[in-house]
């Protein structure tokens, strides 16, 4: 016989609604100081198929700042993932990319433009093309509509590219440290 837990961590929120699609089907990873710029995170959900999509983390400065984001570029002059073609069941055609291969180009309304990169090795499977008529949805809604991209990690690579990203304990560990510092 099954039984459902009273406590509200186990199968709800802390206001006793069950579980988003995000918390209950995804396992958060994090990439701290992207490119070596302190507070640059990204977050990288993983499902248990292995696809996993990038956002900001809660910690990123355009997240964290509150900043109005005006435009989300996939291209530059070196690199295009709108150019991103595959088919078939292996993907074939897809973007390979590395950790640090740069995925998108965030500008705020302050000016600043942050670089935000794939965090994990393996293959392009979408770019949030809402995010070239929506901007705002980064800031609004960054791990459900605001995603930025879907990767699907090689097979083999999988678990290696898992153990390279902070854990949500680890990533508090560090935002404590971070805050620690500051004072």
């Amino acid at each position: 016989m099954t039984t459902i837990s009273d406590d509200p961590v186990v199968n709800n929120d802390v206001n006793g609604r069950p579980p988003n699609v995000v918390d209950r089907y995804f396992k958060r990873r994090y990439k701290i100081d992207m490119q070596n710029k302190v507070g640059e995170d990204a977050m990288v959900l993983s499902h248990s198929n292995r696809v996993c999509v990038v956002c900001l983390a809660d910690s990123h400065p355009v997240l964290k700042e509150k900043k109005t984001v005006t435009k989300v570029s996939f291209e530059s002059a070196k690199w295009n993932r709108m150019d991103n073609k595959f088919s078939g069941k292996n993907k074939r055609g897809a973007q390979w990319l590395d950790v640090n291969s740069p995925l998108c180009e965030v500008t705020c309304s302050d000016g600043s433009v942050y670089t935000i990169c794939c965090c994990v090795k393996g293959q392009l499977i979408e770019v949030n093309e809402n995010l070239i008529n929506h901007p705002e949805l980064v800031m609004r809604k960054p791990c459900g509509e605001g995603y930025l991209a879907v990767l699907l990690p090689g097979l083999k690579g999988f678990e290696r590219e898992m153990l390279q990203l902070k854990s949500q304990e680890e990533y508090q560990e560090v935002l404590a440290s971070r805050a620690a510092d500051q004072t």
